[in-house]
C-alpha cells in the first residue's frame, strides 16, 4: 500500500515537471496562443459552474425594504364602522384586522379567530373563539368586547354606518372573554363577509360621543390591530392627510409582515397620479384605467389583473318599451352585439366576456353559454320570423295595414273572403340611457351602430350622475346601460329576485321569474359552497333561457407595481381594498437559496 501512494506522488510529480519542461519549450507565439486557450476554458468553466448553480437555486421572498403607493383620494376616516370611499378603505385593511380574512383564492382564513367559526346545523349560530395573547399597536389586549363595542356602533343609526345592514338582525353573545357566538334571523350565505371587520380598540373609543365619532382624530391617527400601523400623519395647507407613513406590526396575528414600512401618498386625480409612477415618486398605484396602464408597461411597470365581479350591460324595462316583452327581440339583440370589439375598442382588451349574471368567480365558467360568438345574420333570421320587417330606411317594424284571403268550399261552389285589418304600427326602436362617462358613451354608441345592422334603432341619452340615479330609482327608463358590483353572493338575491323590482330593490332589469326567485331563495339558505355549485349551474341556465338582460362584460383590476415587489395575489379582489388582503406576504427584497433550502 506504501509503495502504491508513493508510485501515485511520484506519477503526479512527474506530469507536472514534464508539463512545465513542455510549456517552457514554447515559443513566444505558441504560448500566447496556449493562455487563449488556458483563459478561454476558464472562463467556460466558470459561465457553466454558474449555470449549475442557477439551476438549483430559487428566487425568495426576505424581510425588510419599504413601498410607496399612490391613492386618489384622501382618507379621512381611517376606521372600519365609518370607512366609505376607496381611500379610507384601503388604510383600514391595512391598520385593522377581523375575525376572518380572506386569502388568495378568495376563502375565508382566521385572522383574530383562533380556527373556522362552529356553525349551527340550521345556520343560525356562529361561534368564534379568539386567539391568545392578540393585542393592539398600542399593547392593549384584544377581548370580546371589542368586537361587541365595534359591531354596536355599526348599529347605532346616529353613526350612519355603511356597513349597518350587515349586522341589522344579528344578536351578539358574549359566552366568556375569548369566545362570542352571533345568532342571526334567518340563514345568511354571506355572514363571513361580515366578520372580516375590522375591530375597533373599546378602551381607546369609549369616551367618544356618538355625535362626534366622525370627527375623532382617532380616525386619521388609527390604532387597530392589522399588519400595519400608523406612525405618522402628514397633512397639507389645509390640515387634510396627505401622506400616512406606515411600519410592519410585529405581532399581527398572522404573522410579522415581511415588507418593513409602507408608505400612502394622497393624490387628487389619476392624472397626477400617472405623473408620480412615470417620476418614480410612487412605486405603485391600483385602480389603473386601461390607456394609463399600457403607458405604465412601456415603462418597465408590472401591471398585476384580478376579474372583478362587476357585470356590465344593458337593463330592459319591458312596462316602459313593449318590444322588450317579446323574446325574440332581447334574443336577437343578444346574438348580434359584439362583445369582444367592445371590450378591445373600450378597455383595451382589459376585460372578459360576459353572458350571465353570475359572476365567473361563482360558476360563470362553468354554465353552457347560449351564444359564444356574435351573429348578425342569425340575428336577423330571428327577427324575420317574429314577423319584423324591414322600412325604407333599414329599421324593422311590425303591424299596419293586411289583407287576408281565404277560401272555402260549400258543396260544389267556392266563396272567397277578403278581409282586411288594421293594427298600429311597432318601430322596432328604444332608447338607452347610461352615464357621462367617456367609457359608458363609446360602449352605448358601438351597441347602437352593432344593433342598426339587424334593423333595430338605438336613441343613445346621457346623464349626469345626480339625474340618472333619480331615474333608476324611479325605473323611468326603456333599457339601461349600467354596472352592478357584486361584493358577496347575496347580491345576487338583490339584484334579480322579484321582490327587488321597485326602489329600494335592486332589481333593475325588473326581472319576473318564478323559477329564478326559488333558485335564489334555496341559494340564500345552502350554507356549503359545494352544494350551491349546482344551483347556480340550474340559476344560470334559466338565466340564459329567459334572458333578462343583454349582459357585455367584467371589467379586471389594474394595479401598477414595480417589478421588485413580490408576492402580489390579487385572486380574491372584489372590491379594490381588497389587494391588500395579503400584504403581509408581499416582498419588496428578495434573495436566491438553493431549493432544497428553500420552505
Amino acid at each position: 500500500m506504501h509503495n502504491f501512494i508513493l508510485f501515485i506522488k511520484e506519477f503526479h510529480i512527474y506530469k507536472k515537471s514534464e508539463l512545465i519542461n513542455a510549456i517552457a519549450s514554447f515559443s513566444k507565439k505558441q504560448l500566447a496562443v496556449f493562455m487563449v486557450i488556458l483563459l478561454t476554458v476558464f472562463v467556460l468553466l466558470i459561465i457553466l459552474l454558474g449555470k449549475i448553480n442557477q439551476s438549483f437555486m430559487v428566487e425568495v421572498p426576505v424581510s425588510g425594504g419599504s413601498i410607496t403607493e399612490g391613492i386618489v383620494g384622501v382618507p379621512t376616516l381611517v376606521n372600519p364602522v365609518s370607512s366609505f370611499s376607496n381611500a379610507d378603505k384601503d388604510l383600514t385593511i391595512l391598520v385593522y384586522s377581523g375575525l376572518m380574512r380572506k386569502n388568495n383564492e378568495g376563502e375565508f382564513i382566521p385572522d383574530l379567530a383562533e380556527s373556522f367559526p362552529t356553525i349551527s346545523p340550521n345556520g343560525l349560530n356562529y361561534t368564534f373563539i379568539l386567539k391568545k395573547d392578540l393585542k393592539f399597536h398600542n399593547g392593549m389586549r384584544i377581548t370580546v368586547d371589542d368586537i361587541i363595542f365595534t359591531i354596536e356602533k355599526i348599529k347605532n343609526s346616529t353613526i350612519k354606518s355603511p356597513r349597518k345592514m350587515e349586522w341589522d338582525g344579528v344578536t351578539i353573545s358574549k359566552i366568556d372573554e375569548n369566545t362570542i357566538m352571533f345568532t342571526l334571523s334567518e340563514p345568511y350565505i354571506s355572514f363571513l363577509d361580515n366578520t372580516t371587520l375590522g375591530i375597533l380598540s373599546s378602551q381607546l373609543w369609549k369616551d367618544v360621543k356618538v355625535s362626534e365619532f366622525n370627527l375623532s382624530p382617532l380616525n386619521t391617527k388609527a390604532i387597530g390591530s392589522g399588519p400595519y400601523k400608523i406612525k405618522s400623519v402628514i397633512k397639507d395647507e389645509n390640515g387634510l392627510p396627505e401622506i400616512y407613513k406606515l411600519e410592519r406590526f410585529n405581532n399581527f396575528s398572522l404573522g410579522k409582515p415581511l415588507i418593513k414600512k409602507i408608505n400612502i401618498i394622497s393624490y387628487a386625480n389619476e392624472k397626477d397620479l400617472l405623473k408620480a409612477l412615470l417620476s418614480n415618486s410612487i412605486d405603485q398605484a391600483g385602480g389603473i384605467n386601461p390607456e394609463n396602464a399600457n403607458i405604465l408597461k412601456k415603462y418597465n411597470h408590472e401591471i398585476h389583473t384580478a376579474t372583478l365581479p362587476r357585470i356590465f350591460g344593458v337593463f330592459l324595462n319591458k312596462n316602459n318599451n313593449k318590444i322588450f316583452g317579446e323574446p325574440s327581440v332581447i334574443e336577437a339583440i343578444d346574438q348580434a352585439i359584439d362583445r369582444q370589439m367592445i371590450i378591445d375598442q373600450v378597455l383595451l382588451g382589459y376585460g372578459s366576456i360576459l353572458h350571465n349574471p353570475i359572476p365567473p368567480k361563482i360558476a360563470e365558467d362553468k354554465l353552457i353559454e347560449k351564444y359564444k360568438i356574435p351573429n348578425t345574420e342569425e340575428a336577423n333570421n330571428i327577427l324575420e320570423k317574429a314577423g319584423w320587417t324591414k322600412g325604407e330606411d333599414g329599421i324593422r317594424e311590425k303591424g299596419g295595414a293586411t289583407t287576408k284571403t281565404t277560401t272555402k268550399k260549400v258543396g260544389s261552389k267556392t266563396f272567397t273572403q277578403t278581409v282586411k285589418t288594421a293594427t298600429p304600427k311597432t318601430r322596432l326602436s328604444f332608447s338607452i340611457i347610461t352615464g357621462d362617462t367617456s367609457d359608458f358613451k363609446n360602449i352605448a354608441n358601438l351597441i347602437k351602430d352593432q344593433l342598426v345592422k339587424i334593423g333595430v334603432e338605438v336613441n343613445v341619452k346621457i346623464y349626469e350622475t345626480g339625474q340618472l340615479n333619480q331615474l333608476i330609482k324611479d325605473r323611468e327608463y326603456e333599457a339601461l346601460l349600467f354596472g352592478q358590483s357584486i361584493n358577496h353572493e347575496s347580491n345576487i338575491y338583490s339584484y334579480w329576485h322579484s321582490s327587488q323590482a321597485t326602489d329600494p330593490g335592486l332589481n333593475i332589469a325588473m326581472y319576473n321569474n318564478k323559477k329564478v326567485d326559488v333558485l335564489l331563495e334555496t341559494i340564500q339558505k345552502t350554507l356549503k359552497v359545494e352544494d350551491r355549485i349546482n344551483k347556480y349551474l340550474d340559476l344560470g341556465n334559466e338565466f340564459n333561457n329567459n334572458i333578462g338582460a343583454v349582459l357585455i362584460y367584467s371589467p379586471l383590476y389594474l394595479y401598477a407595481t414595480s417589478p421588485q415587489l413580490k408576492n402580489i395575489f390579487l385572486d380574491s379582489v372584489t372590491v379594490p381594498s381588497d389587494r391588500f388582503s395579503l400584504v403581509y406576504k408581499w416582498a419588496a427584497n428578495t434573495d436566491k437559496v438553493w431549493k432544497i433550502f428553500n420552505k
